[in-house]
Order: C-alpha cells, then structure tokens, then sequence
C-alpha cells in the first residue's frame, strides 16, 4: 500500500507527517512564510510517491446545515451542485456532506455544506505539492477529522463540545448526536504557563454562540470533551464546573490519548496538530472540498491501480487455469502410461493362456469367414412366429374354429399343396418372377361344433378369413377349400331325406396366407 503524506495548514505553521504502517513517528513543521514555503519544497523533493492529504485550519470557515428532497443519482448531483454554486459561487473548495435521513414524514436527507471562505491560505502549499508532481487525494478542514474522534472514542452523548487548542488558535467543534453541526476558531491568551482561564471564558462563549446560532438551546445539557495533548490543563474542569454548573466537563489526558487512539507519544508531542493529523491519517473524512482539477492525478492513480489489479487478476486467473491444465495433462499422460502396462500385461496373459490351448482345425481367417458366413445367413432367414401369431389372434376372435394343420414357407414363391397347385400356379409364377421372398402358409381347420348347417359354417369360415385379412402382417388369404362347394357351375347330387340331413359330418375347411413381402 502506497503511504501517505498528511499536511495541516494553519495561519502560523504547517505541519507535515509521512504515514507508514499505521501511524507516523513525528512531524516536520514549517512556517507559514516564504522561508518555511521554501523548505517544504525542499522536503517534497526527498518524497516521491506518497499520496497527499490536506488538512486546513483556518477562521475562514462556513457550515450550513440544510433539508434537501431525498433523490438518486444524477439528480442528486445536480441538487448539490446548484446549491453549491448558491452558497459559494466564486469559491472552489466546497462540499456537501449527507449526513443523515430526517425523521419527518417526508424522510428528507440532512446536508451539511461546508467551505474554506479564505483559500488563500493553502493554495501556495496545494502548488508546491503539485510541482512535485504528487497526486492529491483531497483537501479537509481540520473539524471534519473530529468526527473520527467521536467514532473512535465511542461518545455517545446528544450535545457534545469539542476543545482542542493547535498553533492558529483552540478550536471549538460542536456535535449534535454524534454528527458535526459547527466549528469556530478562538484566538486566547497564551501568556503564561496554564491559559486555563482563556480556554473557560472560550467555552461559555461558544455555549451563547450556539444559543445565537438556534443549534442549541441554553436549557439543553452540553458536555465539553478537552483535548489535553500535553497536560496543561488539569485545572479546567474545576474552573468550568465552578463558572457554568449546567456544564458537564470532561478531559482527555496524554496517557488516554495515547492508549486510546494509539498515537505514538513521540508524534503526539511534535505538534499542536498531530492529533488531528494521526485521525486524517487513520480514515480521510466525508466532505472532501478539494475541486476536480486538483484531485485528478490521484483519480488517475487509482484508474492505474484498479487496471493493474485487474491485471493482477487476470495473470492469477490463467496461471491457475495453467496449473490445471497442466496437472491434467501429467495425470492423464500417467493413466495412459498405467493403460499401456496393463494392455502389455493382459497381452502377454493371452499369449501364455493361448499357448495352451488345444491346435484348432483351421485357421483364424478361415473361422472368421465363416462367422461373417452365418451371420449374414441369419440375417435373411425367417421363422413362422409372425404367420402364427396372425392366425392365433384370429383364432381369438373365433373360438368356433379349430385348427387342424400348419404348414409354412419363406421364399420366391407361394407354399403349394396337391389340392390347391392349380389355383395358385399363377401367383407362384408371379412371385417368382418378381423375385422376392416372402412368407406363406397353409392352414386345414374345421368349424366346431358342427350339426350340419353349411350355411352357419362358412358365415363362421368367412369372419374367420376377414379376422386374417385384418392382420397388418397379412398381405392376402385366399379359400382353398370349403365343407361345402358352391359354386354356380357345379350340378346338384344327394338326398334330401331327413335320414340324410341328421348325419351331420364335418365342416373342414383350408386357407392359403400370404404375408406381406419382405427383404
């Protein structure tokens, strides 16, 4: 982390602190003329790369304290802006400070604006920093680091005074519920060894100063805090307490400060405004009023930092993707060295299982083809399972019907009986020409029961053969044969004796069922 260079400029003296590691060991202090400018130029040109932080402590002060329409974005920066350029139109070093929601029903944002009226008392140090070539990260008043102090030291009371006293003057700052309300700079007396009754006289008059300026009524309790950096104000309290009984005083000794804000006591000693600088130090306050134009070469550095970050991530980001890779890659090249071994082993437990292996018959090639042989033979063979699951899902649908025989065939041609060849030379021809193969059979059943009404008969014969025709594998079924023949060329011959009719007989029949054609 880059360090910091803190400055505090006051009407007398500037003070300039290196921080490193947490803290700084002392300052360096200048006077405000030309020879100390001289000489804090002389003590920028041992530093190079530190960013810069300005503190003011100055008379020239101005804080208004105001309710603003709670907005966003753009139109929050417009809001302020106008408002700045309404309080201090000519001057640069401004700011506005949002401090907290207000608790009315509109739930407006509280501002606090603030302003360094007398710029002239830092633009000669804020030039030697630039000339340098150091980047500046902001310019503060020195009230605004007490509210660091606040939040360090955990105060939590409503109305509370701050009392410092630095090389310009003592300062008196002012909180109301732990946020800065107002500041002012006293001159006092600092003749003789203890001011104290200067610093007492001081604080009754900032307490009608804030009664004047309506942020704090006479009636309301206010506790004073005193900063005693160098403890010579041990009898304060006493005098306060005497002077303003309605006043609760308390002082923080050398010893606290030390211990509680964990200055070193060689820096704490070195200046009026160490303090203030070691709480700069610790954490940069809100309300920055340094303009656009002097801060930009530390937005420039910060623009370089986060690219280089960035950078910083990526390379971290590929060298770990690398590392991966790369350990895949060993991995992997380990498994198929552990494939290879294993391949090479199992070869060489198949050679030595092999060499005990009875000769075989003939060849590997020749057992080869004659697998490749008998698959490509299994591939064109047909068994009857799709003829006989036809003609079962028929025989469903008529259980009258019993079957008697089955006979099947695959190939060119229709299967073929004694009784029927005539009938179906003609299809076999065709068949064969064509040169597909297919599947077809013959079927001999008989109506059962059977009590000699043909007619019934063949009505039962031919929702069978429709029941057939229906099947999807079915291509066509053609009748062979009949129990009776009623053909129209036929002659009638019998007896029509009631003898006769009693014998009943059978009622056979046979079907021949071709298949749909397959490959």
């Amino acid at each position: 982390m880059a360090n910091k260079l803190l400055v505090s400029v006051s009407a007398k003296q500037i003070s300039a602190a290196r921080w490193s590691g947490g803290g700084f060991a002392a300052c360096t202090v200048f006077a405000n003329d030309d020879e100390g400018l001289a000489a804090f130029k002389q003590y920028l040109a041992r530093i190079s790369g530190d960013t810069v932080y300005v503190m003011a402590d100055a008379v020239g002060e101005d804080y208004r304290l105001e309710l603003l329409p709670h907005s966003f974005g753009s139109d929050r920066s417009e809001m302020i802006g106008r408002k700045l350029r309404q309080h201090y139109r000519n001057n640069a070093y401004c700011g506005a400070w949002m401090q907290e929601r207000d608790s009315g029903k509109r739930r407006d944002d509280r501002y606090l604006f603030c302003a360094l009226t007398t710029p002239d008392l830092i633009e000669p140090w804020i030039q030697a920093v630039v000339e340098r070539g150091l980047p500046i990260a902001g310019v503060y008043l020195l009230p605004t680091a007490g509210q660091i102090l606040i939040e360090k030291l955990q105060l939590k009371q409503p109305n509370l005074l701050v009392v410092s006293l630095h090389s310009s003057g003592m300062r008196l700052t002012y909180f109301r519920n732990q946020k800065l309300r107002i500041s002012r700079l006293a001159q006092i007396d600092s003749g003789g060894q203890q001011p104290v009754r200067s610093v007492a006289e001081e604080i009754s008059n900032t307490r009608l100063y804030l009664h004047g300026m309506r942020a704090l009524t006479l009636d309301e309790p206010l506790t004073v805090l005193v900063i005693d950096r160098d403890d010579t104000l041990h009898d304060l309290t006493q005098v306060i307490a005497r002077d303003n009984p309605n006043l609760e005083c308390r002082r923080l000794v050398r010893a606290e400060i030390i211990e509680k804000l964990g200055i070193k006591s060689a820096a704490l000693a070195s200046s009026t405004d160490a303090l203030y600088l070691h709480l700069l130090g610790l954490s940069a306050p809100a309300n920055n009023l340094a303009p656009a134009s002097i801060t930009i070469g530390h937005r420039q550095r910060r623009a370089q930092q986060a690219v280089y970050a960035l950078a910083g991530a990526a390379a971290l980001v590929v060298t770990a993707w690398c590392t991966i890779n790369v350990i895949q890659v060993i991995y992997t090249h380990g498994k198929a060295e552990d494939a290879a071994r294993d391949t090479v082993q199992q070869q060489t437990r198949y050679q030595e299982i092999t060499r005990q292996f009875p000769s075989a018959p003939t060849t590997a090639e020749n057992l080869r083809r004659t697998v490749e042989i008998a698959q490509k033979l299994g591939g064109i063979t047909r068994t009857p399972e799709a003829l006989m699951a036809a003609v079962s899902q028929a025989l469903d649908l008529n259980p009258a019907i019993a079957l008697k025989t089955f006979s099947w065939k695959y190939g060119a041609a229709d299967i073929t009986s004694g009784s029927e060849g005539a009938s179906s030379s003609s299809g076999n021809q065709a068949a064969s020409a064509a040169g597909t193969r297919h599947q077809s059979g013959i079927i001999e059943g008989e109506v059962r029961p059977f009590q000699g009404d043909y007619r019934a008969a063949i009505e039962t014969i031919n929702r069978f053969v429709a029941a057939l025709s229906q099947q999807p594998e079915v291509a066509q079924v053609k009748i062979v044969h009949l129990p009776l023949n009623i053909s129209p060329d036929l002659s009638l011959s019998g007896n029509t004796s009631n003898d006769n009719r009693e014998q009943t007989g059978k009622a056979e029949f046979k079907l021949l069922i071709i298949l749909k054609q397959t490959v």
